[in-house]
């Protein structure tokens, strides 16, 4: 039996066969937990003989494109602008396919339009392309000039590792220092907890499901520091720092209420932009709280069952769960109220 391949993310870990999906192996790595195609397939796509970014892929596509950017995408950017530590004045959509962010972007803040540009290597036809003059066809390497941070949605799990690799060293080149990014990709305890159909090598596309702790050192070759959003398995923030700053909950926590005067003051200038700073800040706060009150819920009962006699564990999940409890967003995450309901029973019993 011929011996397991390295995994080509993280380079720690093995290849351990997972699963085949319409005759294509996928593999899960031993170390960062990454599940990458097989190496055929991965070899086929970089070639362009596997997924055709045509126009019956682009028939598949565009419904969760046009939902996503007219919706939750919108949130995300939002959460841009809270996040960066540097005023936001151009914001980029990567591989963007039709553009939907970028013209519902424009149509919601009309009057900081020109803040938004998207690119997109392989664009759909003609008429389904954003109107809006910032849209470009091309490669990151086409564009001209930095811009302050960005998205990029459903776009990495199309990417063998190579490439992944490639487009962040054009990210970087285009990134104007302390850049922020937002990636959306559903990360390997997502896909196999919540999502397997995700892995899908013709119809969708989908070659890869990176895990965080994998990407870590790929990012940190083009000069980027990843940051895990709480509470989210298929999100991650990337930030192109002069000096890489701490991997810090805390710190990252503490950026939503101390929001560049700047960047508020951008959306404060769109008649709407009040709407998504309210989205973005209550969007960001119901996963951070809802992965707060799940700790310390498991913390208060170790305590119960015994398991943990440290007063200050104990201090520290009260307390926790007492900030989460004086706010109102838990009531925004359903499956908190089992666990909020025992934790308020604990609270009262101590």
């Amino acid at each position: 039996m011929p011996d397991p391949e390295p995994c080509t993310v993280c380079g720690k870990g093995a290849l351990q066969p997972l699963r085949e999906i319409d005759g294509i192996g996928y593999l899960r790595c031993t170390a960062c937990g990454s599940i990458l195609a097989e190496r055929g397939f991965l070899e086929r796509s970089m070639a362009g003989e596997a997924r055709i970014y045509d126009e019956d892929y682009w028939a598949e596509e565009l419904k969760a494109a046009r939902e996503r950017g007219h919706g939750a995408s919108l949130i995300r950017l939002a959460e841009v602008f809270y996040y960066a530590r540097r005023p936001v004045r151009r914001f980029l959509d990567v591989s963007c396919g039709a553009g939907t962010l970028l013209d519902s972007a424009t149509e919601l803040l009309p009057e900081i339009a020109d803040t938004f540009w998207g690119i997109e290597p392989f664009p759909p036809p003609a008429e389904y392309r954003a109107r809006h003059p910032n849209y470009r066809i091309g490669f990151l390497r086409d564009l001209d000039g930095t811009f302050d941070g960005g998205t990029c949605i459903e776009v990495i799990e199309h990417l063998a590792p190579p490439v992944l690799r490639g487009m962040l060293a054009e990210l970087a080149a285009v990134s104007a220092p302390d850049a922020l990014w937002y990636f959306n990709s559903a990360q390997p305890d997502f896909v196999l907890r919540d999502d397997p159909g995700y892995l899908d090598p013709y119809k969708r596309g989908h070659i890869a499901s990176y895990s965080v702790e994998g990407l870590r050192p790929v990012f940190a070759e083009a000069g980027f520091t990843l940051h895990a959003l709480p509470g989210r398995d298929w999100a991650f923030l990337a930030e192109y720092a002069r000096r890489p700053p701490p991997e810090d909950k805390a710190a990252l926590f503490h950026r939503l209420w101390t929001m560049l005067p700047e960047n508020r003051a951008l959306l404060d200038s769109a008649r709407f932009g009040h709407l998504l700073l309210a989205a973005g800040l209550e969007g960001a706060r119901c996963y951070i709280e809802a992965e707060v009150a799940s700790w310390a819920v498991g913390e208060l009962r170790h305590c119960e069952a015994g398991q943990h006699n440290q007063q200050e564990r104990r201090r520290q999940a009260e307390t926790q769960l007492a900030a989460v409890l004086s706010s109102t967003s838990w009531r925004m995450t359903m499956p908190l109220r089992h666990a909020v309901r025992f934790g308020k029973s604990l609270l009262h019993r101590s």
